[in-house]
């Protein structure tokens, strides 16, 4: 069940579809960004579905200027209850700008944590 929501999570953020990938979080989810003042920010299920209108924006701004964000299949942990995603943002000539790992931690079918750690 962890592999599904986590593949689900992604193909409805590709398919921009911002209530169903933030459907995907438990009640109790918390996203870990890489960027802010803890270090990093924590945002809880509310906040979640904010960030996810503001990275869908994000994304179409970087897609008109000929860049794209590659997500890597996710790798289950021994547990199976967590997961990790490599992912990059390229520029038109493949060259990549920025890379980093999302961990995804699952729970009764939903994720309950996504810990963002990035390379700029």
């Amino acid at each position: 069940m962890a592999k599904s929501v986590v593949h689900q999570f992604f193909e409805l953020g590709a398919k921009r579809d911002v209530d169903g990938a933030w459907d995907c979080f438990a009640e109790d989810a918390v996203w870990l960004a890489s960027e802010g003042s803890e270090p990093g920010t924590t945002y809880n299920k509310a906040e979640i579905r904010d960030l996810l209108v503001q990275m869908d924006k994000l994304g179409a701004e970087v897609a008109a200027q000929g860049m794209a964000g590659v997500f890597e299949e996710p790798v289950f942990l021994v547990n199976g209850d967590q997961a990790v995603v490599e992912w990059s943002l390229r520029a038109a000539d493949g060259k990549i700008v920025e890379r980093g790992i999302d961990l995804f931690t699952i729970k009764d079918g939903k994720i309950l944590v996504k810990d963002v750690f990035r390379k700029a």
